[in-house]
Parts: structure tokens; C-alpha cells; sequence
């Protein structure tokens, strides 16, 4: 029994076809096939001519009449109406190419967004990258309604939401890859609380950068670059139920860090690419206030404009880092 894959639909035969030749084969014309099945000749010149669907019904019909499973006829349909409505999709979706550019090319040259040699042109690989089904539904969840439901934010804003959704995005999927045991807040306060002091030690024992035999750019097309103290701090807070994150940035919207509560495990994001271990430092101590202090309900984003409904929160977050900076040693 043949199964129909996505990556076969390119060459989708209408059922109608295969029954034109399935009747031509037992020797019947449409006629003789409308009186076995019960049907008027109009009814199966519409199913073969494919002005008409194939039913559940009609598809035990034809079982009966041509000995061919209605399992084979339905999957026929369906195959069939995908291909239709895929075409359908994406004569809309060449409409809106003007979306496509509005995100940064880095998308293409680190890979993020995969797409086959035939896809330069679509959209289809983008939608996939944010999980969308469409650009107004982009819209609708990172400038409009849903993230601000969700976060308390939107990101209309922002200078670039474009970019910036492309940096939350990468972060999610790079979560998804790689899943935590879900501890709930009150046991993550707990353990963060007995934790911090050995954080803010490790945090005194890596005050520099470690040097590189070549300067890594924005433009790198390779997986986000993280060095043995940022591996560090990841297992140092994973054992305690906080997953730190290093994400590539762009040029365009320089974000140094964002808390946010992922799939019910606290996410602390950062870019890879700080020119001094004291701003990473001051940036992971303030996102670690918000785990702290702050309920789950909200997006953090560090170093970057947008409004913030609590201020008062980015305030203690800040006296918070500026406390645990002096701890491990670093100037005022």
C-alpha cells in the first residue's frame, strides 16, 4: 500500500486519473462504473474529471467495484488536496517577498534558516524557522497580541522586532535540542540561592576573556562560539534548573541578554560575542535577578529599547549584579 511523503507531491496524480485508468483496464466506461457503484454518470465524470471529490463512501464504492482498497483512493484525495493547497500557499506567499527582506541575511549565511537550492526565493523556510504559518501570523504573535499576552511585551516596540524576533527564535530552538528536567520556580529560587555564592566565585576565577588566534565576527557562519568559562557557567546553572544560553547577535540590534521562563524552565540568553568578560558578567548577574526575584510571567531583553510595564524591576536587577560584580572582585 503506497504511503504518500511531502517530498513526492511535486508529481501528485489526480485520483480521477487513476481511476480513468483503472476502469479502462477492467474494460468499463464511466457509464458502467456510474451503475455499479449506484451513482449517476454526472457524479463519476465529476470524481474522474476531478470536479468532485472522493468521499469515504465513494472510496468503499470504488473498493467494491475495482477491488482497490478506499484506503488507496482517500490517501489519492488527500495527497492530491495538499498538493492544491501547498500551490495555492505559495502563489499567496510570493505576493509578500518584501517580508523576507526585512530580516537580516545572516540567517542564510550562519545557516539558521536552511532551505534547498530551489527555495531561494520563498518563504517557506523562514515560516519555518519561527514556527509560523504565515507573515501575518508572525505579526500577530511577535508584534501584536500573542507575545505580549504571553511576555507582557511586543516587540512593534523595538528598533528592529525583525531581528530581534530571529534572535529569541534561535534561542528557542537551540532549547528545544537539548531538554531540561523542569524543577518549578520555587525549587530553581531555592537551589540559585544556595548556589550564588559558588557562582560569584566562579565568576572571580574568569575576569578575562581568553585570547583567540582570529577575530570572530558577526558574519561567522559557524555555531554559536562558546569558550570553556561559558561552557562552565552553562553546567553551573543547569544543576541548579537554569539554562544559559549563548546566541549569535547582529550588528543591527545589539541585545547583550534576555530572561524569560521557556517550556517551564527559566532561560538566561546571551549573545557570544561581549569584547569584555566584565559586561557578560554584569549582563548574566542581572538576568539572574529576574530568576530570583521576578515571577515567570515576562521577557527581560538587555541593552535594548523597549518599554518596560515594572521599571522598578530593571532597577533591582541592576543593584542585584552591581552586588554580586563587587563579590567577585570586579571595580565599581
Amino acid at each position: 500500500m503506497r504511503v504518500y511523503r511531502c517530498d513526492e507531491l511535486a508529481v501528485v496524480t489526480p485520483p480521477g486519473r487513476h481511476l480513468a485508468e483503472k476502469i479502462e483496464e477492467m474494460g468499463l466506461d464511466a457509464n458502467d462504473l456510474a451503475a455499479r457503484m449506484g451513482y449517476t454518470p454526472k457524479a463519476v465524470n465529476d470524481i474522474l474529471q476531478g470536479n468532485c471529490r472522493i468521499t469515504p463512501e465513494s472510496a468503499i464504492s470504488l473498493e467494491m467495484v475495482t477491488e482497490i482498497p478506499a484506503g488507496f483512493w482517500l490517501r489519492s484525495q488527500m495527497a492530491y488536496d495538499e498538493f492544491l493547497s501547498r500551490e495555492k500557499i505559495k502563489a499567496s506567499l510570493m505576493d509578500q517577498s518584501l517580508w523576507k527582506k526585512s530580516f537580516p541575511v545572516e540567517l542564510d549565511v550562519r545557516e539558521w534558516v536552511r532551505q534547498k537550492k530551489d527555495e531561494s526565493k520563498s518563504l517557506m523556510p523562514l515560516l519555518k524557522f519561527f514556527a509560523v504559518a504565515s507573515p501575518q501570523a508572525w505579526d500577530g504573535y511577535y508584534k501584536k497580541a500573542q507575545l505580549k499576552v504571553a511576555f507582557r511585551i511586543s516587540l512593534a516596540e523595538v528598533k528592529d522586532p525583525y531581528v530581534t524576533s530571529a534572535w529569541i527564535r534561535r534561542g528557542e530552538i537551540l532549547s528545544d535540542q537539548d531538554p531540561m528536567e523542569k524543577l518549578g520556580q520555587p525549587a530553581v529560587r531555592k537551589k540559585l540561592k544556595a548556589a550564588l555564592p559558588e557562582i560569584i566565585a566562579f565568576a572571580a576565577a574568569n575576569k578575562k576573556l581568553p585570547k583567540r588566534e582570529k577575530r570572530i565576527t558577526y558574519w561567522t557562519p559557524e555555531a554559536e562560539v562558546v569558550d570553556d568559562c561559558m561552557t562552565g557557567l552553562q553546567e553551573l546553572c543547569r544543576k541548579i534548573g537554569i539554562r544559559v544560553l549563548f546566541v549569535q547577535n547582529f550588528k543591527s540590534s545589539p541585545i547583550h541578554g534576555m530572561y524569560r521562563w521557556y517550556k517551564d524552565v527559566p532561560l538566561i540568553q546571551l549573545h557570544d560575542r561581549f569584547k569584555k568578560r566584565e559586561t557578560m558578567w554584569f549582563t548574566f548577574f542581572h538576568e539572574l535577578a529576574h530568576v530570583l526575584y521576578h515571577g515567570k510571567k515576562g521577557i527581560c531583553l538587555q541593552n535594548i529599547e523597549i518599554t518596560h510595564n515594572y521599571p522598578e524591576k530593571e532597577d533591582e536587577a541592576n543593584c542585584f549584579a552591581q552586588k554580586c560584580m563587587l563579590e567577585a572582585g570586579f571595580d565599581a
